[in-house]
This record gives structure tokens, C-alpha cells and sequence, in this order.
């Protein structure tokens, strides 16, 4: 996301390529929800990552992250 950012034309563009990163992550990763969980909920500090690994991420995860376009835009 960094990466792809210093090519867009500005701030507005960067911050509207975050917000939709977040919105992907927020509505199709489980770990967001894990992650809270760990940290705030149960406060165990473990979370159980899916996938547990770098390793075991598919391929092409992050395009279509960045692909995503939110159903609601940041500015109108």
C-alpha cells in the first residue's frame, strides 16, 4: 500500500487508497475481529492469526485488496 501510494497524485488519493485497504480488511479478514479480541477482549495477547503465516497467505491477497472499491465512497 505504501508502494503504491507515492505513485498516486496526492494526500486525498492516499487516504482514500487506505480507506478502502481498511474497508477490505474490515469486511472480508477475520483477523480484525481476532486481533481485538486478543488485545482488548481477552486481553491474552495470542491472537490465532488466519493464516497463522506469511507463508500460507494466497496469493494475490494484495491486489485485490488494493483492487477494492467501497460501496461507500470517503468524499462525496
Amino acid at each position: 500500500a505504501i508502494r503504491s501510494a507515492r505513485a498516486l497524485p496526492g494526500l486525498r488519493a492516499a487516504l482514500a487508497q487506505e480507506y478502502a485497504l481498511v474497508e477490505w480488511f474490515a469486511t472480508t479478514q477475520p483477523d480484525l475481529v481476532e486481533g481485538i479480541r486478543a488485545q482488548i477482549v481477552d486481553k491474552d495477547r495470542t491472537p490465532r492469526w488466519v493464516p497463522a503465516s506469511l507463508a500460507e497467505v494466497a496469493p494475490g491477497i494484495g491486489a485485490e485488496a488494493l483492487a477494492h472499491t467501497p460501496a461507500v465512497p470517503l468524499w462525496s
